[in-house]
């Protein structure tokens, strides 16, 4: 995690899980084996073939209100505005609530955000009000060089993708990546990008390109919410995931994501700091090269798995990874989320460090409670990561049966449940190491 932040995700450990670990770990493989066997069983045919809820006409209405929608833009956009004002007039120290704005409320709230309140992201989304005034300045809303339906669909999320690479970067690799100097840098080449495409391709760009908003709306698909011919509907969240379209990159983003947070667990343990300590090769070097690989070795290992239902089926099976980030984000940043979290609400009423206090909380004090229960820290882990697997694996399964000719679909799921398997067990080692 960066500097700024404690490696807070470690609160629960080995010795506060209610069996030995070994137990544990076989307890988990042996839950995905018996869920796979289950499926093979009582899911033989697709169950998710076409969108559908119950519709909610009222609260569409309420949501969709010019109202709603102005004082919801409002409301945010302030909150970024004064975010802005902390990046430029506040002081470089680790109480600027920029900091944790940043690593903490945006890059870890966006996952139970979306999963309690759906695609909220995009709707109040500030880029998206930005990219409003560029295309009105230059009277060209798809830009002035459009591209055609066809690059849109091959684009896909990929710019998405790269830009959640360059933010892990920065989180986890970034030299000084506590300073304000450094995250203004990156904040400002982020909207370039942002209002840059808007200008040349269209305000379509924040859909392809806006990694935050991407990360949000592939989170989102796990809720319960869904757009359905324009109206809100309650939905299965199993069927939300599994009908949302899966576009180009969607494997690129999940592998990111994926790899992204295990890369800093594993950047915690005890043998890979003493290695780049020990070297002679610079920090950074090994810090890249670290990231890249596991990013890298979740994206070839969920491809070769999905080999076996043919070519061209990775976008669609990366949703059964979705679940899986849900669940590793949630058991890794929990208790990050709860005590920067709060840090960042108290340094929110000082933004410039002039011993304001705008909002009444600059006097507050950070509730440590959750020290104090470490087993249940391990315990909420634990199940974070496991049921993340078996709705994966649950999700993973309806794609396979309506990709596979009939008969072939267990030994389709054979290589895609070994894989499954291989990630729960690394993430809990992963997670719990000393």
């Amino acid at each position: 995690m960066t500097p700024l932040l404690l490696p807070l995700h470690g609160l629960g450990g080995r010795q506060d899980l209610p069996l030995p670990f070994e137990f544990v770990l076989i307890g988990a493989a042996a839950a995905l084996a018996v869920s796979f066997a289950v499926l093979l069983a009582a899911w033989p045919s697709p169950r998710f073939g076409e969108p559908s809820g119950r519709p909610l006409p009222r609260l569409t209405r309420l949501v969709d209100a010019p109202l709603t929608l102005w004082v919801g833009r409002v409301m945010v956009g302030g909150l970024y505005g004064l975010i802005a004002a902390a990046l430029l007039l506040g002081q470089d120290r680790i109480t600027n609530p920029a900091f944790g704005f940043v690593y903490v409320w945006v890059w870890v709230g966006i996952v139970p955000i979306s999963l309690l309140a759906g695609r909220v992201w995009r709707t109040l989304n500030p880029p998206r009000s930005l990219a409003q005034v560029v295309t009105w300045l230059t009277r060209r809303p798809d830009g002035l060089r459009p591209l055609s339906e066809q690059a849109w669909h091959r684009l896909g999320l990929l710019p998405a993708a790269l830009g959640l690479l360059g933010f892990t970067w920065l989180e986890l690799v970034q030299p000084d990546n506590n300073t304000l100097r450094v995250v203004g840098a990156w904040v400002l080449a982020w909207l370039v990008v942002l209002l840059g495409g808007v200008a040349l391709v269209g305000d379509r760009w924040i859909a392809a390109a806006d990694p935050f908003e991407v990360f949000a709306d592939t989170i989102a698909r796990l809720s319960p919410w869904q757009r359905i011919g324009g109206e809100l509907q309650l939905v299965n969240p199993l069927r939300h995931v599994a009908t949302t379209p899966n576009r180009v990159g969607t494997a690129s983003v999940t592998a990111v994501l994926l790899g992204g947070t295990a890369y800093d667990s594993f950047s915690n343990t005890s043998w890979w700091i003493a290695a780049v300590q020990t070297s002679t090769a610079p920090p950074a070097l090994w810090q890249t090269t670290g990231l890249l690989a596991m990013v890298a070795a979740v994206g070839i290992s969920f491809g070769l798995a999905g080999l076996a239902l043919g070519r061209g089926m990775t976008n669609r099976l990366a949703a059964g990874l979705i679940p899986i980030v849900a669940g590793y984000s949630i058991a890794h940043y929990l208790s990050l989320l709860v005590i920067e979290g709060q840090r960042t609400l108290i340094g929110l009423s000082d933004p410039l460090g002039l011993g304001w206090n705008l909002f009444g909380t600059a006097e507050l004090g950070v509730y440590t409670g959750i020290f104090d229960h470490p087993e249940v820290t391990a315990l909420i882990q634990l199940g974070a990561i496991l049921v993340g697997h078996l709705i994966g694996v649950l999700i993973t399964h309806e794609v396979a049966v309506s990709a596979s000719p009939k008969g072939r679909a267990a030994l389709t799921q054979v290589p895609l449940l070994a894989l499954m398997i291989g990630y729960t067990t690394a993430g809990l080692l992963l997670l719990f190491s000393p």
